[in-house]
């Protein structure tokens, strides 16, 4: 095993939207990448394609959520660079439903994905974070912070997620471990393509102050800053064009 001289990020979710961007905007700073998905399609290959010119990089297809893949995923990136500096648990989506409509296995699956999955990624990855003090980005939402209708477990995982980052924070600090959260809005992704357009233009005229969408590059520019910024541990960084000022 020879250490890469680069930084290494694992990234879950990372194949494609905001985990994607993510990667491309970190291979863009000369760091080596971890890619955990699902599949492998032609919307991955066109990633990879992109990636590989520029830096080194890894794909690994599992269960994001699963203790064994969180493991396996840590000792990839160990036998290929050597190392892991930056940790970016992505997965997940969105999960409609009130507390009497929701499936509870609906319920459950959001907790095993968006709340257990960064759990045991951190734990896997750990021993490496703290060789040189490493950086972790959880991956939460306006959602989580504000609330709205009709998504009672997306809002109360995506609201775990800051009180995760503190936990870690401060439990790991001494250990050189920074750990923040980000905190997307509405973001031009294929979820909001299938919008309506009424539902589209009501966002956009009525949600945000800034009267247009985000995009991935947006989140996958602050989310770089979080991670490289080496004095900033335990904040949740919200990049959402000012709609949570309208959220009351």
């Amino acid at each position: 095993m020879n250490e890469s001289e680069r930084p290494v990020a694992i990234i879950t979710g990372g194949t494609r939207g905001i985990g994607a961007a993510i990667a491309e905007a970190l291979a863009a700073r000369g760091v080596d990448l971890v890619l955990a998905g699902r599949h492998r399609d032609a919307e991955v290959d066109a990633l990879l394609a992109r990636l590989e010119p520029v830096t080194g990089v890894a794909l690994e297809l599992g269960d994001a959520a699963d203790p064994a893949f969180a493991t396996a995923l840590v000792e990839a990136a160990e036998a290929r660079f050597g190392r892991v500096d930056y940790l970016v648990p992505a997965a997940g989506g969105a999960v409609p439903g009130t507390a009497v409509s929701i499936p509870v296995e609906e319920w459950e699956e959001a907790f095993r994905v968006h709340v257990h999955g960064p759990f045991h990624l951190f734990r896997a990855a750990h021993r490496l974070l703290a060789r040189r003090g490493g950086a972790v980005l959880l991956v939460s939402s306006v959602a989580g912070l504000k609330g709205c209708p009709g998504t009672v477990a997306y809002q109360t995982v995506k609201g775990a997620l800051p009180q995760m980052a503190r936990a870690l924070a401060r439990d790991h600090g001494h250990e050189g471990i920074r750990v923040n959260a980000i905190a997307p809005g509405i973001i031009e992704t294929r979820f909001h393509a299938a919008m309506t357009p009424e539902a589209r233009r009501n966002n956009i005229d009525n949600r945000i102050p800034l009267r247009r969408l985000g995009t991935v590059d947006h989140v996958a520019t602050a989310s770089v800053e979080l991670l490289t910024n080496g004095f900033i541990t335990g904040e949740t960084l919200v990049v959402d064009g000012g709609m949570s000022m309208r959220m009351v």
